[in-house]
């Protein structure tokens, strides 16, 4: 749900996007639309540079998890463990499944599926199938639901497991309308049970996940240290903290963010409520990486699109600290102001009692007369002399049904204008994007590397970057020429030129990518279309095999392998892999559709 951008998978072609950008692009969406379910943040995923770093690479840094601290603060425990960040996400149990209902079936006309839940056993499972004309079915496919993600805000996700891999399950639950519906982008087309949970996602929604950096959804045999978000996800590890307090030596060894300046505290809720129109992930690091009380931008840079006043942002969908920061409160507060002024993480009052406690909140530095609405009115509205209410109101969120966000940008009248200062975050060190994670006392430009995965996803929606994307990959060719980024740069300017020497360049900027460790399977799929147009179908079908060795539940990938073995007359070939993709892929007619055509070939043909 992020972007801005159709979620639907495609291939960039000689005029389409770049390949690196086009994976990343459906995976931020997916993130943020996942995050929006348990409004704890959004973390788009973009591969690497390399395979080496993963998430568990920091397995056991220093982390103890949540119950080691309930030992010395167990109220502060309890009363964490209530709010939505507390149970971020959960197990299946009966006790949840008693909130929940436990029976459905959703018809969808568009994608001519149908889906259902049901509970056995307390266990809960989800099915997706179709049915011909004459009503029987077509295909049939259920899994066991192991993890709901999302504490119900808004709504919760479901995630399945198969083998080492995590997937988001075709329909979510939304409080809301106290039923479940398809979950947030597919509408746009039918992902199966093959919507990969990546690490850019799941890290703002829980504790201690471990998944591979560049795994395509592939996570470590124990998925989670610690399931929902923890203690530690904004303290720090706090190992040497645990050891202190045990040897009864002072225990200042825990990053207290009430201790911290606003910036550096805001950093902190700012890597998963801040979307932005491109987070990149610095090279050789993790999510994990960053660490409360340090600079997020030495982890995770985020940047957005400068806006004008006729392009103002309407979206509420995790923007939450720019649009703080946008706010008459923060400007005239000479930044003192920040997310914990106003927000307790530890606490969160119910929905009767957030009226009056976040009124408390606003009293700390307004009074009584600095509303111009009379007392007396403001007491007969419901709930009665509700600040946030009418001063930060609840709206729609457009790109997702049934959600609604609040919106953190805290206004005196509800179309009140952006300030002048919205349109001016722009530095002179970078002048055509906001450098939002940046430090605005240090005035530091962002590398070339950093620069050029922002410009590879913000030209998605704003397509006049494209060619500054272009721009900074040549001057990193002389420095960088074997970097993944680089050489799908150069690739996919070489497409533009639409002959047959772009794509002969082409072709050979996306191997060198390949045998440099890409894991992007837009990076396999648009080389073998390449060798395929260029009569190669043989290193076509080398380089299919290896992208469904990095990407073994990727559908498209078998759908190009099964149609290259049938051109090349490798029948066999062919309906082994089209049985695995019948296999894997139940609900893909294109698999499905090239299956039947094994169901004549002769036995065993092969060339």
């Amino acid at each position: 749900m992020e972007a801005r951008v159709s979620v639907m998978k495609s291939s960039s072609g000689t005029g389409g996007r770049p390949m690196r950008a086009i994976a990343t692009s459906a995976a931020s969406i997916a993130a943020a639309l996942l995050l929006l379910m348990t409004c704890a943040g959004l973390q788009g995923e973009l591969p690497g540079t390399t395979a080496s770093a993963d998430q568990s690479s920091l397995h056991g840094a220093g982390y103890v998890g949540s119950r080691a601290c309930s030992k010395c603060h167990p109220s502060i425990y309890e009363s964490f463990l209530r709010t939505d960040m507390g149970h971020s996400m959960s197990e299946i149990t009966p006790s949840l499944l008693d909130k929940m209902p436990t029976s459905a079936s959703v018809f969808d006309p568009r994608l001519n599926r149908h889906f259902e839940i049901v509970a056995r056993d307390r266990k809960l499972y989800q099915s997706e199938y179709e049915r011909a004309t004459d009503g029987k079915e077509v295909f049939r496919e259920t899994h066991m639901i192991d993890w709901i993600i999302g504490s119900g805000a808004n709504g919760s996700g479901a995630i399945v497991r198969l083998g080492d891999y995590l997937f988001e399950a075709p329909l979510s639950f939304y409080s809301n309308i106290h039923s479940w519906v398809l979950s947030p982008g597919f509408e746009f087309g039918d992902y199966g049970f093959n919507r990969p949970i990546l690490p850019g996602c799941i890290v703002c929604h829980s504790g201690q996940p471990e998944p591979f950096l560049e795994g395509n959804g592939r996570f470590q045999e124990s998925p989670f240290r610690e399931l929902a978000i923890g203690c530690e996800n904004c303290h720090g590890p706090g190992q040497a903290h645990v050891a202190a307090a045990q040897m009864g030596f002072p225990v200042g060894s825990i990053t207290n963010p009430g201790n911290l300046s606003p910036w550096l505290a805001d950093n902190i809720c700012m890597s998963c409520h801040q979307t932005g129109d491109a987070r990149v992930l610095h090279g050789g690091v993790t999510y994990r990486n960053f660490r409360p009380g340090t600079e997020l931008d030495d982890t995770l840079s985020i940047f957005l699109v400068p806006f004008t006043r006729e392009s103002a942002p309407k979206d509420d969908l995790l923007e939450h600290y720019l649009s703080m920061r946008l706010s008459k409160c923060y400007l005239k507060s000479g930044g003192r102001l920040g997310c914990i002024s106003c927000h307790d993480p530890h606490v969160q009052p119910s929905r009767q009692e957030a009226p009056a406690y976040f009124r408390t909140k606003c009293l700390a530095c307004h009074t009584e007369k600095s509303c111009a609405v009379p007392l007396s009115l403001r007491q007969h509205k419901t709930p009665p002399d509700d600040c946030a209410g009418c001063h930060m109101p609840k709206r729609d969120v457009a790109v997702i049904s049934h959600s609604v966000l609040t919106n953190h940008r805290i206004v005196a009248e509800s179309e009140e204008p952006f300030p002048d200062i919205a349109f001016h975050m722009t530095t002179p060190q970078l002048a055509d994007l906001v450098h939002l994670s940046a430090n605005p006392a240090k005035h530091e430009t962002p590398s070339l590397l950093t620069l050029l995965q922002a410009y590879s996803q913000v030209m998605l929606a704003h397509p006049e970057y494209r060619a500054r994307y272009w721009v900074v990959a040549k001057q990193l060719k002389a420095t960088h020429p074997d970097n993944i980024y680089v050489l799908e740069a150069q690739a996919d300017e070489a497409l533009q030129e639409k002959d047959d020497k772009g794509v002969s360049v082409a072709i050979r900027y996306l191997e060198d990518a390949i045998e440099r460790g890409a894991t992007n399977t837009a990076d396999f799929e648009e080389l073998a279309k390449l060798l395929v147009a260029a009569n190669r179908q043989s290193e076509a079908a080398n380089v299919l095999r290896k992208g469904i060795q990095v990407a073994p539940y990727d559908a498209e990938l078998y759908c190009l392998s099964v149609k290259t073995y049938f051109t090349l007359s490798k029948t066999q070939e062919a309906c082994q892999l089209a049985a695995q993709g019948r296999q894997k892929f139940p609900q893909d007619d294109t698999i499905r559709d090239l299956s039947k055509r094994c169901d004549t070939a002769p036995a065993g043909a092969s060339d």
